[in-house]
Parts: structure tokens; sequence; C-alpha cells
């Protein structure tokens, strides 16, 4: 099972039309919301002759919406070091300890009625009879049923940045650092409450075929390059996952700037990490024009 696309089903929420409001910044900060559309931006400090990159992916994209042309590839083999969320691709065993309970029963979240609509989700999205289901998630964290029915629904279809990033990095001997841990990013979960996990549940499920319209109008955007509006998707659609937005990503993007500052002082980095952390007045494009650096969008 491929880790990296956890998020992708918190990205969510409606199509909106980029508002006319803008605020002010400090100035050589973008206004918001974002004129400039692209994916890639440029990276540079005042104090170093070091030239960075950073660019938004998504975990989980159809292929005609990947967008990954050859000058990706260039700017990406001629870093000294590629950092993403986690330095890439999860060992399969590793994975698996933390999305398995170390308690009690996926079931232990659900009420009767939610169970039984759980089972018709099943049946109708993945094939599973309630024997089948119960078998298969029956120690396992509420969360991966969603993440499971996501594998199902594109299989075969989608390309993975991260995998491909991850291939170049290899090939080229490029340094791998990760931005944070599988177990910081599982903690995300396991630090919601049991009614919270449950609503993230039923959310996911009461129509799937709007989650896939939904789906569909996030990678139009995505592939326009409207890094903003798909900040404003996530406070958009109400619901746990914009409650907790600033957990899922304005706590993380803070967190995650010393730390970027730190790579990028004494080497030429390719930063990617997921679209929806570089916009928004927290976004990690604005967090570090506060610091100094100045970012410059480059068309692909």
């Amino acid at each position: 099972m491929h880790f990296y696309s956890l998020r992708i089903r918190f990205i969510v929420a409606v199509v909106v039309l980029i508002t006319t409001v803008s605020f002010s910044y400090q100035k050589n900060q973008y206004e918001y919301p974002l004129k400039e559309t692209s994916l890639l931006w440029k990276i540079e400090s005042p104090n170093s002759k070091k030239v960075s990159y950073l660019f938004g992916t998504m975990h989980l994209i159809e292929k005609e919406y990947f967008i990954f042309p050859e000058k990706l590839s260039k700017i990406v083999e001629k870093s000294d070091v590629l950092v993403m969320e986690m330095a890439g691709i999860p060992n399969q065993m590793e994975a698996m300890k933390y999305i398995v309970l170390s308690e009690g029963s996926f079931f232990d979240f659900f009420d009767d009625k939610q169970v039984d609509s759980i089972f018709i989700w099943a049946k109708n999205e993945m094939g599973l009879t309630p024997e089948a289901f119960r078998a298969t998630f029956d120690k396992m964290k509420p969360f991966v049923a969603i993440q499971m029915a996501s594998q199902l629904q594109f299989m075969g279809k989608v390309e993975s940045y991260e995998i491909s990033f991850d291939a170049i990095a290899k090939k080229n001997k490029i340094e791998l650092i990760g931005l944070e841990t599988i177990a910081q990013q599982m903690a995300l979960f396991d630090n919601m409450t049991k009614s919270e996990q449950s609503q993230m549940v039923m959310e996911g499920i009461r129509d799937s075929k709007k989650s896939l319209e939904t789906m569909k109008s996030i990678q139009q955007i995505y592939k326009r390059q409207q890094i903003d509006s798909l900040y404003m998707m996530i406070h958009s659609e109400g619901g746990i996952i914009a409650e907790k937005g600033a957990d899922f990503l304005e706590n993380r993007n803070k967190n995650w700037i010393p730390k970027i500052k730190e790579i990028i002082t004494n080497k030429k980095a390719f930063i990617a990490v997921g679209a929806g952390h570089l916009g928004g007045p927290n976004g990690v494009i604005r967090l570090l024009e506060k610091e100094g650096y100045t970012l410059t969008p480059i068309k692909l």
C-alpha cells in the first residue's frame, strides 16, 4: 500500500472561485489569493548563492493530470538533496505497524446503524461482503478503509510524484531528507478522538459519486496550477477535516520552515510537498517569504 496518498482524501471540498478579496502583506510578499499560477517555485536567499526549488505534488493523481515535463526532471537531477514530506517510500512492514490497532476493533468506532452503512458502501465500492470486510478491517484503524477504497477506485489509473522523485534521487545518488516521519504523519489520525475518526469515515462514504466528482475537480484545478484555490478548498467544505485544518496543514507548515531553512542554507534542494501546503496565508510560500526568501514562480 502506498501511504503517500493518505492526505489527498483530506484535500477535499467543492470547487470555489478565487475571491476578489486580497490581504496586504509586508514588502516582497505575494498578495492573497495569488494571481500567479505555478506548481514550481524558485527559492533564493539574500545570504546565499544556493538556489533551491519548491514543488507542489498531489499524492493520488490520475495520469491525465500528472505534470512531469523533462524540465522538472532536470531540476531534480541537478539538486544536492531531495526533500519530501517523508524520506522516500516507507517500508511496507514498517508502515503496517502504524495502521493496525493496538487494541480493540475497527467496529468499536461505530454504532450499529453506521456499521450497516459501511457494509453497504464496502459492497458497492470494494465488492466485499460484510464477512469479508470484517475479516479484512477488524484490526485496522478507521482511516484505512477510506484509503483502501481510494486505491481500488484509481487502481492502474494513477501516477506518483513521490515514487518518480525517489527513483530520480536513487539513480543520481541524491541525498533524501524527510520533513516528517511516518510516525508523525500517522499521529495526525491517532490524536483524533474516536468520535472524530468515525465522523471522518462516515463523511467519506456518504456520497461516493460526489467524492469522485470532487476528486476530478481538484485535479483540474491542480493542472491549472492554482495554488491558493487548492488551499481554499480545504476551508470551504466543512466537516471534521476542515475543523482540524490547522493540524493537517498550517501547524505542519510552520514546523517545516526551520528544517527547510537549515537545508537550503548550504545545499541546492528540491523540495516536494503536497500542493495544499504551498498556498494560503500560512502556506510554505508565504512563510518562506516572511523569513526573507524570494520565491519566483517557474512555468512548466
